[in-house]
């Protein structure tokens, strides 16, 4: 987990660690980390059944809190229109037909969904709903030492991964919830997060977004390095 920036400097002939605020002259700056026990990982917690109906409601409030505080403006909305999730989808069929033969009417049904619902992707924007999202939350990337939740390695890389509705970071955990056999605390933890955010319309959307998100990490899953860690 990353705490924070500090300086290396030269004291008398000895490397030091120092915090910015050091009036030393640094020679290099580095990140300074702390590492979390592995066994706190919340997909190793859903495999162990050591996760809870309360620990998943206050997993839905910490998503909403972040979901409402989290920037929109003109350009973000952009990533929101159906031209643009048609995109993202059209690019992930393209990678994932280099890897293996598929067939067609996976990437069809999504296409046909946008494509028929057009008007609800623009009430979303409208709704302002399209903001600067997790964009890769699922398990391994969510620490759980309850009460809190440390939900890292969010997507910085990527405009079209980071700017999107933020629908797709509640349908990518509900799909890797279902991933692990746990639709029970999919279903919770949808109805939580629609609870308290008051978030009406996205119901609708959240099972096309995550069958969208179990396409990519089929397409993932095929990568080389992926394998090898299998």
């Amino acid at each position: 987990m990353y705490k924070g920036v500090v300086k290396i400097v030269d004291q008398n002939g000895n490397i030091r660690i120092r915090d910015l605020r050091c009036q030393s002259r640094a020679i290099e700056y580095a990140v300074k980390m702390a590492e979390i026990p592995q066994e706190f990982r919340m997909d190793k917690l859903v495999s162990e059944d050591r996760i809870s109906s309360q620990a998943m409601t206050k997993l839905a409030e910490v998503l909403v809190k972040f979901h409402r505080f989290t920037r929109t403006n003109y350009r973000i909305s952009y990533f929101g229109q159906p031209r643009a999730m048609k995109k993202k989808i059209y690019e992930n069929f393209d990678t994932f037909s280099k890897l293996v033969r598929l067939r067609p009417e996976f990437e069809r049904k999504l296409i046909s969904f946008v494509t028929d619902r057009k008007a609800l992707f623009y009430r979303r924007i409208n709704e302002q709903k399209i903001r600067e999202i997790h964009g890769d939350l699922y398990l391994k990337n969510i620490f759980v030492l309850y009460p809190k939740f440390y939900l890292y390695d969010r997507i910085e890389f990527n405009d079209s991964l980071r700017y999107a509705d933020i629908t797709e970071d509640v349908a990518h955990l509900s799909m890797d919830l279902d991933h692990h056999q746990r639709s029970d605390l999919r279903k919770y933890f949808l109805s939580q997060y629609m609870k308290k955010s008051k978030d009406k319309s996205l119901e609708e959307l959240v099972y096309f977004l995550m069958c969208y998100k179990a396409c990519v990490r089929a397409k993932v899953s095929f990568f080389p390095c992926e394998r090898g860690r299998e």
